[in-house]
């Protein structure tokens, strides 16, 4: 009798080990924990083996009392043990190749860290709470192919939505740029747990969740272009169930239509449904049975807020997602850099900002910001905050031109702004608020609270944009190209391309070099260069 296969291939010998390797991803998430498990030679992209879920109630514990309890949380340490060892079956033990996620049913409990450290003293899981700017991210990534390889999406404006348990994430894309990005506190299972506190009927329920729905998604729908075609593509567990029921298939690639009308008839036939009475006849796990009929009102309802006649659905999850972004070297390339930038240009144009002087305040910080490359040594992250920066340090403006730095400094700290972690989202909103006036202080508590890696790159990269808005300080463009050469204690700026005198951006430069003589020890003098005769 010939043996079984090998579950999985033997990574132990060489050859295998040159070729081929696993790779897992566990989400922690508001209803369940999930794994996925891929292999990847390291080149050609990732195939999935197998996802596993397990139903948890984090979500109810956090979005109720507040704090994961003590059972939840021996719950979770029993599950990823049963994680841990299916990870072993498949030789998957490299902590390089796995990644544990934790989501906002985490991030919002009050002892998380309390939850993260049990969960590493009996797992030696690391757990990663993901923030909404890594989750955009990896979405963004994760679809774009798809969205190329349609050609009815190329050129209409494509909003994503995910109803997840605690938040909705949205993504609008005109092409493949990004627009917005923003995460919303209405989420599945949030709902569910709202309505328990009301104690009404059925029909009441609904008629309350769909208002408290709709609110939301007439903000949304205010950030959506009101020109051109709109797509909705919905993602997420709930509208893949949704595609199975009215019998759409579903492929790794593909992206398939379900007609409005008939999804509209399947949440009517669920709404009037108990939980027990939809985990009977749909053949679903209790996690998933609780946060159908909110996250299939949710689409619903934003499809008819957009007009549009079919729902876009794809196979994609977030696991997936993160199971290629293990394979990546770097989260900050130059194109994912230029989406975030485009990000904010759109955020920029939200209040008004004079987007010709801002551009070219953006355009003189990057000649800048290269020339000192050898002095500073910051990296492509570093040189994408301090761009954004530049676009965004008059947006204080909408609100009063009287310490307008400041305004700047709260409306960029509190709004969203595509691909930037909650970190980098806080050096983009102080290097505005330094780009003027006072220097920064200990007694400034937002400053006060970086870190001292951060603090040295936030103060050297607002000592950059201090010269860039100098260069321009008269709003007429007339510095475009500039070289810069240390000369011992003296950066010499040379204006290679310059338009008529100089003399406000000379007095200019004197005025706000300070920070940058304090943070670089070099002081400043702008040059013209030697016109041709």
């Amino acid at each position: 009798m010939s043996s079984q296969p090998p579950l999985f291939p033997d990574f132990t010998s060489e050859s295998a080990a040159t070729s081929a390797f696993p790779l897992a991803v566990i989400e922690l998430g508001t209803s369940a924990i999930r794994m996925a498990i891929g292999v990847t030679d390291g080149t050609n992209g990732v195939q999935s083996v197998e996802q596993l879920v397990q139903g948890v109630s984090l979500g109810k514990d956090t979005f109720t009392g507040g704090e994961i309890r003590r059972e939840t949380q021996q719950q979770c340490v029993d599950v990823l043990m049963t994680y841990r060892r299916k990870l072993e079956e498949y030789q998957c033990t490299n902590p390089q190749h796995i990644r544990v996620v934790a989501t906002s049913a985490v991030r919002e409990a009050q002892n998380r860290m309390a939850f993260l450290d049990r969960i590493y003293t009996a797992t030696r899981f690391n757990v990663e709470p993901i923030d909404d700017a890594e989750i955009a991210r990896v979405t963004y990534l994760a679809m774009r192919p798809v969205l190329q390889s349609h050609p009815g999406l190329r050129d209409a404006t494509t909003m994503l939505m995910e109803v997840g348990g605690g938040n909705t994430d949205v993504l609008i894309l005109q092409g493949n740029d990004i627009l917005h990005s923003q995460s919303w506190r209405l989420g599945a299972l949030r709902l569910q747990e709202m309505l328990k506190t009301y104690k009404t009927a059925q029909t009441q329920s609904i008629a309350i969740m769909t208002g408290q729905i709709e609110r939301v998604l007439e903000q949304i729908h205010e950030i959506v272009p009101k020109s051109g075609l709109v797509e909705l593509m919905a993602l997420g567990g709930d509208m893949r169930f949704a595609a199975r029921e009215l019998q759409c298939d579903l492929n790794e690639s593909a992206i398939v239509r379900l007609p409005l009308r008939e999804l509209i008839r399947l949440t009517h036939e669920m709404r009037n449904l108990s939980i027990d009475q939809i985990v009977l006849k749909y053949h679903v796990e209790l996690s998933q049975a609780e946060t159908l009929v909110p996250a299939l009102m949710t689409n619903v309802l934003a499809a008819q807020m957009l007009g549009v006649k079919d729902v876009l659905v794809t196979q994609f999850n977030l696991r997936d997602a993160l199971l290629h972004s293990l394979l990546s070297s770097s989260e900050w390339t130059e194109e994912f850099g230029e989406q975030v930038i485009h990000s904010a240009r759109e955020f920029a144009r939200r209040f008004h900002v004079d987007l010709t002087h801002a551009e070219h305040v953006a355009q003189l910080s990057r000649q800048l910001f290269r020339g000192l490359q050898e002095i500073h040594q910051l990296d492509l992250r570093c040189e994408t905050i301090l761009y954004t920066a530049a676009l965004l340090h008059e947006t204080g403006l909408y609100v009063s031109q009287n310490a307008y730095h400041k305004h700047s400094y709260y409306l960029i700290s509190n709004g969203e702004l595509f691909g930037l972690s909650d970190l980098d989202q806080q050096l983009v909103a102080l290097i505005s608020r330094y780009h003027r006036r006072a220097l920064p202080k200990p007694s400034h508590e937002p400053y006060a609270k970086l870190s001292r890696n951060s603090r040295v790159t936030m103060s050297r990269l607002a000592a950059i944009l201090r010269l860039a808005v100098s260069l321009d300080h008269g709003r007429g463009q007339r510095i475009n190209d500039i070289e810069c050469q240390p000369e011992r204690q003296r950066l010499v700026i040379t204006a290679q391309a310059s338009l008529g005198d100089l003399s406000l951006e000379h007095q200019a430069l004197r005025q706000e070099s300070g920070l940058f003589r304090d943070v670089f020890g070099m002081s400043v003098l702008l040059r013209q260069a030697a016109q041709a005769s």
